[in-house]
């Protein structure tokens, strides 16, 4: 089967070890009417700046990553074109907008009086996924949705019309984001206007430590989104590890994609004094960091091969049933992490 990518197509076979939830360029809506900047932004510092956490990825095995950015926080297709030919890595990108309390006006204004507003982001979907985004010709592979916790005000409900819809129509997966709670009526919605479960990832669902909820996702017939490691102000990673160590002894695994939610550059200033001040996290923490945390308390190198090489090719590829072969053997049980 063949996938979209920033560098043209490739078997799904060819996508080796993949991360699927990280950004090489983030911007939320008005970031470059901010006239204070320190310095304007510059295309060779962001490719630069890709390029050099995509090579520290190739150097821990990895060949692939998705990045959900939606269209409206600062997406830019040709910047992962650059990166992708630099470094000879598969960078896959999505079609889709923001939640609502993060939506441009634009976007807001559209859904709240266009008649025909559901329909226009739909085609456009269809038209990012078949055609490519405006004059590039770079076609996504995913479609992004996403939501606060619920209930769903109307925008969030019509932009997860408009992903159904562009999903059935094209055969392409959706990843979410949540806020770590109420994925499952997520899922819930989406199947109900026709979308396989199977191609939903429920999105950021490492924010909650509750493994019912975990579970719950998983026997709805999903993917689930641990995807945010090295996010520790909004869930330490001891956690983390104890939540995925349970979805493995529960025999999900095959269910299960992990990834940091990293932005390789962010447009505009750091948030907060204390933005200013923080490390940027890297894509590489799961594989130096959490990998090593997982094998010394039991978890096979066969289970973790198989959630970052398994896992993702299935998703794109649609794979209606979850194997019960070795991703499926359970760890030992948790210990305390020292």
């Amino acid at each position: 089967m063949k996938l979209n990518t920033a560098a043209g197509q490739v078997a799904t076979s060819a996508l080796g070890k993949t991360l699927m939830h990280e950004h090489l360029v983030v911007g939320f809506a008005g970031w470059e009417g901010d006239s204070t900047l320190n310095k304007p932004w510059e295309r060779r510092e962001i490719i630069a700046a890709c390029v050099d956490g995509v090579e520290e990825l190739k150097s821990e095995g990895f060949s692939s990553l998705l990045d959900p950015c939606p269209n409206d926080l600062g997406r830019d297709v040709e910047v992962m074109a650059e990166v992708a030919a630099k470094t000879g890595f598969n960078v896959l990108f999505t079609t889709g907008l923001y939640d609502e309390h993060y939506a441009g006006a634009y976007w807001k204004l559209k859904m709240a009086v266009d008649r025909d507003a559901v329909q226009h982001v739909t085609d456009m979907y269809i038209r990012e996924i078949t055609e490519g985004v405006g004059t590039t010709g770079l076609k996504a592979a995913a479609i992004k949705v996403a939501t606060g916790p619920a209930p769903f005000p109307r925008f969030e409900t019509q932009v997860m019309t408009a992903a159904a819809a562009a999903s059935n129509a094209t055969g392409v997966p959706i990843i979410t984001h949540t806020a770590g709670v109420d994925g499952e009526k997520q899922l819930d919605f989406l199947k109900s206007q026709g979308v396989p479960a199977e191609k939903i990832i429920v999105g950021h669902s490492c924010g909650c430590a509750d493994h019912d909820y975990h579970r719950l996702i998983c026997e709805g017939g999903a993917y689930i989104g641990f995807d945010r490691f090295g996010l520790e102000r909004i869930q330490p990673d001891e956690v983390r590890i104890q939540s995925l160590i349970k979805m493995i002894e529960a025999g999900l695994a095959n269910q299960v994609i992990v990834s940091h939610d990293c932005v390789m550059h962010m447009r505009g200033q750091a948030m907060g004094k204390a933005g200013a001040k923080l490390p940027p996290r890297k894509p590489i923490h799961f594989a130096r960091v959490i990998a090593p945390k997982l094998r010394a308390l039991g978890v096979t190198q066969e289970v973790l091969d198989s959630i970052l090489l398994d896992n993702p090719r299935r998703y794109f590829e649609g794979e209606t049933k979850f194997a019960t072969g070795g991703a499926r053997q359970a760890a030992k049980a948790p210990q305390p992490i020292g």
